[in-house]
């Protein structure tokens, strides 16, 4: 049914798998009750039939057909037709609506499991660590969560449709069997031929299917360029070179959806006319070994009603196998998931008001730059602090450090005598703020953006935290006002609008440490004066730490750490450190 991944002891799919088994013996009971029903509806056509052509023919009947064609023999001849007809009409409207109901139940399970594979997937990306969305590709993980998990959703549906396909295949067997084994034996060797047709068509479905998830992904990949970067596009003249690489993703996406319809083109008309051949062949042997008519039409009626359920059985194999890429990528982003942190009390016992020390810490990324070698620095409580530096000199990995975002590969980060790793990483970052360079503002008003560390906090909080930073008279001013949609990414906002609403939602949080990294590059410096001084006198945090390129944002500090090629070069009180003079005596940006 669902596979599981090569390489793991248990798939994440196996709790999927353990969650529907509860359910299968009822599909699977009521899909052999309207079988049955249907089958019993079915062979009394032959009773029927025998009595309409030569009531004597009912003698070389199968036993069970013998029985009941004495049915009814106390009434006469057209009271004995229309209850024969009364029974088929009655049995087979049972029959659907046991089949209604079985319908329903399946339509609850694949809801369930729908649900399921969704919250296992949100579970995987907020619990996995923030190293890992530095390894992977958003295209690949964007395109697990919006496409791949629908598609994983039809193949549990393609599953749980072989329960009452093969249960009703099993209970018309049995009646074929009964009706004619010699003939059913034919029908059984018919089966494998067309099974094994359909099996080697399912092999290239299967192969089909990995070409699609590759073609998939890096269309998406082109696609989320597209949306992430139409500024960059724009300013550096690609658009006809993007949409060159995006057509020639689509065209290959194309292509393997064009090999998929070609091979379900064929499957369908080759696995028609090797039944239409088996048909034939059926009715000239079961006229040949003396079957009589009612027979061979009850036979042919059985072998007609089994065929959609034949087909069902191959449509869903095959769609498993169409889906196995799908199905490996959910199964591995599932395979991801861990504990997700609990949330921490406001009065959670930390208190970051010990120096926070990095001893001979180092650190690299997966891609082997090591951002960070050897570094020995101190973050004093109650003291607003420079971290400068030159782009590419380490400062965001530093502050990664710092907020537990990423580990140490060498060294240790200490709160005073302390490692800071005594403390779970939640309860760590709940006494930090950071307003960043890029702000990474989330779906929904400004309110609720500012508001997004401290989500039960109190409109005239959010005003005041906004009032902080300067924000509350453009804010205001916004169509309306708090309540106002930022857009995807905040782009619906200026670049110094949304520093200001990242600063404020920081402030809003007080934290014990603060960090501004390059939080307001996007503003001038008039305005960054006066975020610096508001901040300042509004004592929203314990420690600051800034990080800036820009002398008037760092003048309000009083120490500072200079970092170049990941190593701390200067630390001190921050006018006698030579990298400040040499900003203090440049032009003002």
């Amino acid at each position: 049914m669902l596979r599981r991944a090569r390489g793991r002891r248990e798939s994440p799919l196996a709790d999927i798998r353990r969650r529907i088994l509860p359910f299968v013996p009822a599909v699977a009971g009521l899909g052999l009750l309207a079988s049955i029903l249907e089958g019993a509806g079915i062979g009394l056509f032959v009773p029927l039939l025998a009595l309409m052509l030569d009531d004597t023919a009912s003698t070389s009947m199968p036993e069970p057909l013998r029985a009941a064609a004495k049915l009814f023999s106390g009434a006469g001849f057209q009271e004995r037709i229309l209850l024969f007809g009364a029974a088929i009409v009655g049995l087979i409207l049972l029959k659907n609506v046991v089949q209604a109901v079985n319908e329903w139940l399946l339509v609850i399970i694949r809801a369930r499991i729908g649900r399921d594979i969704r919250n296992g997937l949100a579970k995987s990306l907020l619990s996995v660590d923030y190293p890992f969305f530095l390894e992977q590709e958003t295209a690949r993980l964007t395109r697990i969560v919006s496409t791949d998990s629908w598609l994983m959703v039809e193949a549990v549906n393609s599953a749980l449709t072989l329960i009452p396909a093969v249960t009703a295949l099993v209970v018309f067997s049995v009646l074929l069997a009964l009706l004619n084994f010699k003939l059913f034996l034919l029908v059984l060797v018919g089966a494998a031929v067309v099974q094994g047709t359909v099996y080697l068509l399912e092999l290239r479905q299967l192969r089909l299917s990995y070409k699609f998830t590759e073609s998939s992904q890096l269309l998406w990949h082109r696609h989320l360029t597209l949306l992430q970067a139409p500024r960059v596009i724009r300013l550096f003249g690609q658009q006809r070179r993007e949409q060159q690489r995006a057509a020639a993703a689509i065209e290959r996406l194309r292509q393997s959806l064009r090999a998929t319809s070609y091979l379900n083109a064929i499957v369908h008309p080759t696995v028609d006319a090797l039944i239409a051949l088996l048909f034939l062949t059926f009715l000239l042997v079961g006229y040949w070994s003396g079957m009589s008519i009612p027979a061979i039409t009850a036979f042919l009626l059985l072998l007609t009603r089994a065929q959609p359920h034949a087909k069902t059985i191959s449509r869903a194999r095959l769609g498993i196998a169409s889906y196995e890429g799908s199905m490996r990528e959910v199964d591995w982003l599932l395979g991801q998931s861990g504990g997700i942190a609990d949330e921490v009390d406001q009065d959670s016992g930390v208190r970051l008001d010990q120096p926070i020390i990095f001893d001979n810490v180092s650190f690299a990324y997966p891609n082997g730059h090591r951002a960070i070698d050897r570094v020995s620095c101190t973050i004093s409580p109650g003291v607003a602090t420079a971290l400068l530096g030159e782009s590419g000199s380490g400062k965001t990995t530093l502050v990664n450090l710092l907020c537990r975002l990423v580990e140490p590969e060498a060294g240790d980060v200490r709160l005073g005598d302390g490692a800071i790793d005594r403390f779970g990483p939640n309860q760590w970052r709940h006494r930090i703020a950071v307003a960043g360079q890029d702000n990474e503002l989330v779906s929904g008003t400004v309110a609720e953006n500012i508001a997004y560390g401290r989500p039960d906090a109190s409109i005239a909080e959010i005003e005041a935290a906004a009032r902080a930073v300067g924000a509350d008279s453009f804010i205001a001013a916004l169509p309306q006002g708090y309540d106002t949609l930022v857009g995807l990414h905040g782009l619906s906002l200026s670049g110094g609008q949304r520093q200001r609403i990242g600063v404020a939602r920081a402030l809003l949080r007080n934290p014990d440490l603060l960090i501004l990294d390059e939080a307001t590059s996007a503003v001038d410096a008039l305005s960054d004066r006066e975020i610096v001084k508001l901040a300042t006198e509004h004592r929203h945090f314990r420690t600051l730490l800034i990080i800036s390129h820009r002398k008037t944002t760092v003048a309000a500090c009083e120490r500072g750490i200079v970092l170049q090629d990941g190593r701390v070069v200067e630390e001190g009180p921050l006018p006698g450190l030579a990298y400040f003079r040499q900003m203090a005596g440049a032009p003002d940006e």
